[in-house]
């Protein structure tokens, strides 16, 4: 008998790591390697629009996106509109990301102290990160809008301003709104990581480095952002990853214009693949938004994923 109940124990630790790990390998490949491969392949074929037939291009999608050709120039020979618009996805993912992360660095540090209402002030903060991304956008369009807006009626009523503004008329003022509702939307999530974080950091250390008369600077130099490096590590990996793919306040503020003075990789993917119907471009500009992507991230892994002490 016992030689049964040990057969079936070995048998069931064999079976152990399979059963458990195997459905999360399976999820897995069925959620990012599958299309992953799939984007892959799709990069190298041209698809014919209107019959649907596939015919295999290798790179030829790739260089069509990337690099100039006939009369067209541009740096380094890239394609001016893979410049232009490489441009201003680093201008809005740079901007974007920078502002919410130090303004929700800023507020998290706040809220981490002792204040009065504190609980109902951090359920407040999550607000504009819940509602839906559609939503914020269109209720940003409308507050930037140039003769019913908000803003605009604000700025003229208090007499900083003579006229209305129209913000989706210039460039500029497009790109400036958008970055506004982004930081609006995403600087809550900033502040629930890094408020997450800053409860990992041990008082003591806090009362030891005042004891050796260390200032406020001193001390989140020393004893908070070591201690804070793995949740600012995730807060900006994700809050980048969101941006760069960010398709829905863009599209529904401003279509990448006015003209293409607000189109950004996940816009420009977006309306070459569905708009043009040419998902082979689409999906070879997916493939570079990708390795671009895990650029960066290996980057904030070397920078930021080192153990604290």
């Amino acid at each position: 008998m016992s030689t049964e109940k040990n057969t079936l124990r070995r048998t069931l630790d064999r079976l152990f790591v399979p059963l458990t790990v195997g459905p999360t390998l399976l999820w897995i490949a069925a959620i990012i390697v599958y299309p992953t491969l799939k984007l892959l392949w799709s990069s190298v074929f041209w698809q014919n629009p209107i019959s649907g037939e596939k015919q295999f291009v290798g790179i030829r999608n790739f260089t069509e996106l990337l690099f100039a050709t006939g009369s067209q120039t541009g740096v380094f020979g890239l394609a001016p509109d893979f410049v232009s618009i490489t441009w201003h996805t680093v201008v809005y993912v740079g901007l974007s990301v920078s502002i919410s992360f130090f303004l929700g660095l800023g507020i998290a540090l706040l809220l981490d102290r002792d204040l009065l209402g504190r609980g109902w002030l951090r359920t407040a903060v999550i607000v504009p990160w819940v509602l839906p991304y559609v939503m914020s956008g269109l209720m940003w369009r409308w507050m930037f809008q140039s003769q019913y807006g908000a803003i605009n009626g604000l700025l003229t009523q208090s007499g900083l301003l003579s006229q209305k503004i129209a913000f989706f008329s210039d460039g500029t003022l497009s790109m400036m709104a958008l970055i506004v509702a982004d930081i609006w939307v995403f600087t809550p999530f900033i502040i629930i990581i890094l408020l997450a974080g800053l409860q990992n950091v041990p008082e003591q250390l806090y009362d030891a480095a005042e004891v050796d008369g260390a200032g406020r600077f001193s001390r989140f130099v020393n004893v908070t952002y070591p201690f804070l490096k793995p949740s600012i590590l995730v807060a900006l990996t994700i809050r980048i990853i969101f941006d760069i793919r960010a398709l829905d306040l863009v599209w529904v503020m401003t279509q990448g214009g006015p003209g293409k003075s607000t189109e950004v990789w996940a816009s420009w993917l977006y309306r070459t693949a569905q708009v043009f119907n040419r998902p082979g471009e689409g999906a070879a500009l997916g493939v570079v938004l990708l390795a671009v992507t895990f650029l960066i991230v290996a980057a904030l892994y070397r920078i930021f994923g080192e153990s604290p002490y």
